[in-house]
């Protein structure tokens, strides 16, 4: 199998890759990054495009759909347009005033324009459709990592995926917009979920199937040794769970680790398959703390939380560090599940209402039975107004548990949260076992107690 190094035409000069560690423009670290792509062995052409251009801090990843080798205009479009975007002056000052006075609205502002770049990559490929018979119904999934200062900017749309991979935790940051995840997030919570890899978990959002296009926008701290991945499904579709893609993340060098995935990927994959791997390396601008993890005030309304609640900073932090912040508008639906794993979040800021009718605020837990593979019966949530949350993944709640001092802590605390709920409620404790068939099983590996 021959591994190309697809570039898009446009870019073929900025898309170079590093084998030193390289500094990037308004980013804080040094970085190394390599890139692998594979046509797979049912496909004839490669649709799937992405871009590395250090010189912008911006790494991408797109994968085609459409005949007539349609699929291939549209990734190429989308990596065109929104590496135009953000590599424009405006773009520019947009980042540079959030580098000079980082905080909760210049770092809105960042994401805001990354938004509109892929919401204005959506509206030339409906253009470009439109003027071409040959290129109607073309669409493309995008994946967009922006680096500044100490963090990620993270656009995403359709099926593709963004990893995170953090000493003690594998943060998969994106949830997939097909059929399958969007069955498993269904309000009532008794939906027959799909196989990810089916053929009938089709993608329900991507760039260029309607006018408009949902975009889910995230944004994480970074420090040395971190790494992301950005990878098309033709890659996580044919990994064997998150603890292989753990492993093959780490392989290495960046450009060795990409390599790894896709080679393995390619073993069964008949569909074309894209990795761009980024490595944290070392910091060489130091700045003040002002946007470097939770501020002073999320932090003491996380600890509030009854995971949390008077347990020593440290382990607080590392339990923290499985936690990805996402941001929420009035009316949105609070699921309860990501890429069919259970979830829970911890409140930052705002108002979220439960169906009979209780409100809570900073501190709250939602879902606490989700981190012990509980599917609770209760509807879910809505944001009553604009809404910072803390999303923790099982999956990586189990990986941080895996240490019994951790473990300890945490599920004890957790135990004694939903047994106060219990007597309230007179029951169950929120929930009862998801239904067989519903969700994969239970992530959830107790650590023995020492000595047995």
């Amino acid at each position: 199998m021959r591994l190309a190094r697809k570039r898009v035409c446009s870019n073929a000069a900025r898309c170079k890759l590093a084998e030193v560690p390289s500094i990037l423009p308004r980013f804080d670290f040094r970085a190394e990054y390599g890139v692998a792509t594979d046509t797979g062995s049912k496909r004839s052409a490669n649709e799937d495009a992405f871009v590395v251009a250090p010189e912008f801090a911006v790494f991408a990843v797109a994968d085609g759909m459409g005949g007539h080798r349609a699929g291939e205009v549209a990734a190429r479009l989308a990596i065109e347009e929104v590496l135009g975007a953000l590599s424009s002056q405006s773009a520019i000052r947009a980042v540079e005033r959030y580098v000079s006075l980082a905080g909760l609205e210049s770092r809105r502002k960042v994401l805001s324009f990354l938004r509109r770049a892929v919401e204005q990559a959506n509206a030339r490929i409906r253009r470009a459709a439109l003027e071409n018979p040959d290129h109607s119904g073309m669409g493309t999934t995008l994946d967009v990592v922006w680096l500044a200062r100490d963090h990620a900017f993270i656009a995403h749309a359709g099926d593709g995926r963004v990893y995170l991979a953090r000493a003690r935790a594998v943060l998969q940051l994106t949830h997939d917009h097909t059929l399958s995840a969007r069955q498993s997030r269904a309000p009532d919570g008794l939906a027959i979920t799909v196989s990810e890899g089916s053929p009938s978990s089709g993608v329900t959002n991507a760039l260029g199937l309607s006018d408009a296009v949902q975009v889910d926008t995230l944004f994480v701290d970074l420090g040395p040794h971190d790494r992301l991945l950005l990878c098309t499904d033709g890659v996580h579709g044919q990994l064997d769970g998150e603890h292989e893609i753990s492993s093959l993340m780490r392989v290495g060098t960046p450009e060795g680790a990409a390599r790894a995935l896709v080679m393995r990927a390619a073993e069964g994959g008949r569909d074309n398959a894209t990795a761009v791997v980024v490595e944290i390396a070392d910091r060489f601008v130091k700045r003040p703390d002002r946007d470097r993890g939770l501020s002073p005030g999320d932090l003491e309304n996380a600890r509030q939380s009854p995971l949390l609640v008077d347990l020593p900073l440290p382990l607080a932090l590392t339990a923290l560090s499985a936690a990805v912040e996402i941001e929420l508008p009035t009316g949105a639906v609070i699921p309860r599940t990501i890429a069919n794993d259970l979830v829970a979040y911890i409140v930052l800021e705002g108002l979220v209402k439960h169906p009979d009718g209780r409100a809570v605020g900073p501190g709250a837990l939602i879902y606490p039975e989700s981190l012990v593979g509980v599917w609770g019966q209760a509807g879910p949530p809505t944001a009553d107004q604009t809404s910072r949350l803390l999303r923790v993944r099982a999956d990586d709640f189990a990986e941080i548990c895996s240490e019994p001092r951790y473990a300890a802590e945490l599920y004890r605390r957790l135990a004694a949260h939903m047994a106060r709920l219990a007597v309230k409620s007179g029951g169950a404790p929120g929930g009862t076992p998801a239904p067989s068939g519903n969700l994969p099983p239970s992530p959830m590996q107790l650590p023995k107690p020492p000595g047995v």
